[in-house]
């Protein structure tokens, strides 16, 4: 289900809806001091692109119920579209 992905933001799983899928919960989620800290921010961004690349993640769609397939993939893009964003700035 949509609220079993790890998407790349704080807060419990129940929480877990496409509203909390803003650019600066995932900048925050990303660069926070607590994640990664011996890691770069840009390679942490760059491990998250890998991550949720559309090529990679196609798999992980298989997985998910037909009802929140759309749901997950709109999610996965608002992700790669803010990782992409944090890695030109």
């Amino acid at each position: 289900t949509f609220e079993r992905i790890p998407w790349p933001v704080a807060g419990t799983p129940l929480d877990r809806t496409l509203d909390v899928l803003r650019p600066e919960a995932i900048r925050e989620f990303l660069l926070s001091p607590t994640h990664s800290p011996d890691v770069p921010p840009k390679d942490r961004i760059r491990a998250a692109l890998r991550r949720w690349h559309p090529d990679k993640f196609a798999r992980v769609l298989t997985q998910v119920m037909e009802s929140d397939r759309d749901a997950v993939t709109e999610g996965m893009g608002i992700v790669v579209r803010c990782l992409n964003g944090m890695l030109e700035r």
